[in-house]
């Protein structure tokens, strides 16, 4: 199996060699991720200016391709310029800090797993809680475990998976599937003074765990469970798009 691996913290972010040396047991693994960390910058792609490629050397010694653009750029570089055939599979992460809810639509890490699917390939983003940046290889083992029960039981075809795993304490998290939580993130800005009357703002967000729908991704974690959501690029409003033919078109014909 050919496996490419990338993610929006860049070759020393995000316990990549962990991940990569995790994935081996898988299959073939090609490393291709931004240069820089690129968090937050979701599905962009870079055309307005150069992408610059280099080859370097993880922390292990293990080769990877580094780009100047984003998650979806490596995504779209390896599709073209490295695999003659198009990969088995697309790993994304792991991102240090979870993207589960609302939060998924800003994540350059499901950027690329999207982009993978959208590419014919089975995909897959992983992200974990902040208090795992630690324990690299335990997150990696558990990663691994969801992506082999995934490449068993996941549904024919491409697909998109977002996994969220929770602070791990030993032990195996279950495993839940669960659906993306609707509830808006509370966005705050933190004001930071400067020299010679500058200010400048930190921005971070939050969902109350303790309110989203027990069968949503952020409830899931917030029970210590792995949550697993699929995903897809259709962005269409089934139920507005069928009200308005309704009120509008009675034969449901567009315009």
């Amino acid at each position: 199996m050919k496996i490419l691996l990338t993610n929006d913290d860049g070759p020393f972010g995000g316990g990549v060699s962990a991940l990569r040396r995790g994935l081996e047991q898988l299959g073939e693994v090609t490393v291709v991720c931004p240069a820089d960390e690129r968090s937050g910058v979701s599905r962009g792609i870079t055309f307005t200016m150069p992408v610059r490629v280099r080859q370097a050397r993880l922390g292990d010694g293990a080769s990877v391709w580094t780009l100047s653009g984003t998650p979806s750029d490596c995504v779209f570089f390896a599709f073209s310029e490295i695999y003659d055939s198009p990969p088995d599979l697309v790993v994304s992460g792991v991102n240090i800090g979870l993207n589960a809810g609302v939060a998924a639509h800003y994540s350059g890490t499901v950027a690329a797993a999207l982009d993978g699917a959208l590419n014919g390939v089975r995909s897959v983003a992983l992200s974990t809680c902040a208090s795992n940046a630690e324990r690299p290889d335990a997150v990696a083992a558990q990663a691994v475990r969801v992506l082999d029960l995934l490449l068993k039981a996941g549904p024919e075809g491409a697909w998109a998976f977002n996994v969220n795993i929770p602070r791990l304490d030993g032990g195996e998290p279950p495993i839940c599937f669960v659906r993306q939580c609707p509830e808006r993130p509370r966005f705050r800005f933190a004001r930071r003074d400067e020299d010679y009357g500058r200010t400048h703002y930190w921005m971070s967000w939050q969902v109350d765990g303790g309110s989203a729908a027990p069968d949503t991704d952020v409830a899931a974690l917030a029970r210590g469970e792995i949550a697993v959501t699929p995903l897809r690029d259709d962005l269409t409003d089934a139920a507005a798009l069928e009200t308005l033919r309704n009120r509008l078109w009675s034969d449901k014909r567009t315009a």
